[in-house]
């Protein structure tokens, strides 16, 4: 049989890991799955099939460093009701991220997390 990688997990760094989950969960929607630690170093989180980690980095400057150079993407379904969503939570929008059709199709838009990863959420 041949094997099947059924999902990906990405693992996001922190210079705070709980402000970045109350972005990823009171923000973006996510549900907290798991912590370790109190104040917690690593989590997970989830929303519908999209399921990431939250790694906390002790070098603070690093963990910006790394954020900085980090992007992740997410398929959603019903992309304007997400984007209305976020809003509506008190997301900002990256400025050159508005949701929009790009060239090769998608429609997308694009966020930083507190830790300066680029986020684009798109459909």
């Amino acid at each position: 049989m041949e094997p099947i990688i059924q999902g990906a997990i990405p693992v996001l760094p922190a210079a705070d890991t709980t402000e970045s989950l109350r972005w990823w969960t009171q923000i973006c929607g996510f549900t907290e799955t798991f912590r370790d630690g109190t104040p917690p170093t690593y989590a997970g989180i989830n929303r519908g099939e999209a399921h990431l980690h939250i790694a906390g980095m002790d070098d603070k400057a690093l963990a910006r460093e790394v954020g900085d150079q980090t992007m992740v993407r997410l398929a959603v379904k019903g992309i304007e009701a997400l984007y209305a969503e976020y809003q509506k939570r008190g997301g900002k929008v990256h400025p050159n991220g508005p949701l929009q059709t790009k060239p090769w199709g998608t429609k997308e838009f694009g966020a930083i997390d507190p830790n300066g990863v680029c986020v684009t959420f798109q459909e």
